[in-house]
């Protein structure tokens, strides 16, 4: 007798907060026809960032066309979801819908967006004490016995293919226990829907074997932070043409050009969204692969936007943005950066010189992203563009929450130079 049933018990509908969380709920498989059709309740008040108590009823409605089994439990299909409101209307904070709308500004200037994400994160196991300390000891490449997480990976990429997360690669990164799986690059707004299922997989598939999968940007202080590096580039819609590439087809087109220099511009308000926690500031640090200076160059790991070596090949010519970590809004974070870039694109701006140099070593030449969140979100308050994308009551919830957390954190650890308990609390199994 087979262990699972021929078909799911369960149907999980998943969706995304402002903050960047996977939130879900779970109702009987037999009711799939029915949840198509009208969709499923829920009470957004209780959902921080989305609704008031007194208008608090809001919609799930799934965007694929079917769900996808769970190959870690076979009891369970999950589908993605959108928020709507009572009309059936995208609610204005349902940030995949934000996505898409900054998508579709693209599309009318002839664009199509590719974003790819190398998603970092820490196994984990718990101390008697409730800490946690890595379970391995192993580095950049390591393999077997070093490297413990292997077997998870493999399972990880198996799980994300066959649901339709194409991967790229796998390795066990810097740190002791921290490792990375690559995220294909896809179009908008999948590239966002492959990081949140991406999340879920890892940390389920971690929790079946008594660990902790944490995408905690800096879990701990001596070891390098937790990233998500997003590859990108922009595509003629039409042509199917990679235009980031120059036309001799051995560097970066003037377009591309103006798309870096404008998220360089808007850099100081985007930390706000791609660095969203108190946590993310430890890892935008010296010393450990995280940019501090607002500054690009080809292959420079220093720089917050670093080009990557693509050897005259016209498809692969793409920019990779480095300060995002893996707990922030893959949706609200793509939303911003896009904006951004296309800003450049509009105004022609024209982007600094390329550093070559490493930068951890020598900051005076450039600009610093924000050193706290406060800092960060200050500057997001101020920037038109990203407010735009984003909408205005959307932006105004973040700034008003991320402050808030903000001056909660300075009054409880009175700015502690070490990762706090209050931190790994609130962070350790945020994804």
């Amino acid at each position: 007798m087979s262990h699972w049933p021929d078909q799911p018990r369960f149907l999980r509908l998943l969706f995304s907060s402002a903050h960047g969380t996977t939130r879900s709920v779970e109702v009987g498989y037999d009711r799939k026809d029915d949840v198509w059709h009208s969709g499923v309740w829920f009470d957004g008040s209780s959902v921080p960032g989305l609704e008031r108590v007194n208008a608090s009823d809001l919609l799930l409605r799934p965007i694929w066309n079917e769900p996808t089994v769970q190959p870690w439990d076979r009891r369970v299909a999950l589908a993605l979801c959108e928020v709507r409101d009572v009309n059936g209307n995208p609610h204005p904070h349902d940030v995949r819908n934000v996505l898409r709308r900054v998508a579709a500004r693209a599309r009318e200037l002839g664009y199509a967006l590719k974003i790819g994400a190398e998603l970092e994160f820490y196994l984990v196991e718990r101390n008697g004490d409730g800490s946690v300390r890595p379970t391995d000891a192993g580095g950049y490449l390591s393999a077997p016995p070093l490297d413990q997480g292997l077997s998870l990976r493999r399972e990880a990429v198996e799980v994300l293919d066959s649901v339709g997360v194409p991967t790229t690669s796998h390795h066990h990164e810097v740190g002791s226990g921290q490792h990375e799986i690559g995220i294909r690059h896809s179009t908008i707004p999948e590239a966002a829907d492959n990081v949140i299922v991406a999340r879920l997989a890892i940390s389920e598939l971690a929790m079946e074997r008594g660990l902790v999968a944490t995408f905690m940007p800096k879990p701990f202080e001596g070891l390098p932070g937790n990233g998500m590096h997003l590859h990108q580039s922009l595509w003629d819609s039409e042509r199917n043409v990679n235009l980031f590439a120059s036309e001799e087809g051995s560097g970066l087109s003037e377009l591309a050009l103006h798309y870096i220099a404008g998220i360089l511009e808007h850099a100081r308000a985007l930390t706000a969204i791609v660095a969203s926690t108190v946590n993310s500031f430890r890892r935008l640090r010296p010393g450990f692969e995280a940019p501090t200076c607002i500054a690009w160059g080809p292959r420079n790991r220093t720089a917050m936007i670093r080009v990557p070596e693509f050897s005259g090949s016209p498809s692969a010519a793409r920019v990779e943005v480095r300060c995002p970590d893996p707990l922030c809004s893959p949706y609200l974070a793509m939303a911003a950066i896009i904006a951004a870039g296309l800003d450049g694109i509009e105004r022609e701006l024209p982007p600094p010189e390329p550093a070559t140099h490493n930068l951890f070593e020598d900051e005076s030449e450039c600009d610093s992203l924000p050193d706290s969140l406060g800092t960060a979100l200050e500057a997001l308050r101020h920037d038109d563009v990203i407010r735009t994308a984003l909408g205005n009551t959307l932006t105004d919830y973040l700034v008003v929450s991320g402050k808030r957390t903000w001056e909660e954190f300075c009054r409880t650890t009175n700015g502690d130079e070490q990762v706090t308990s209050w931190e790994m609390s609130r962070y350790l199994l945020a994804a």
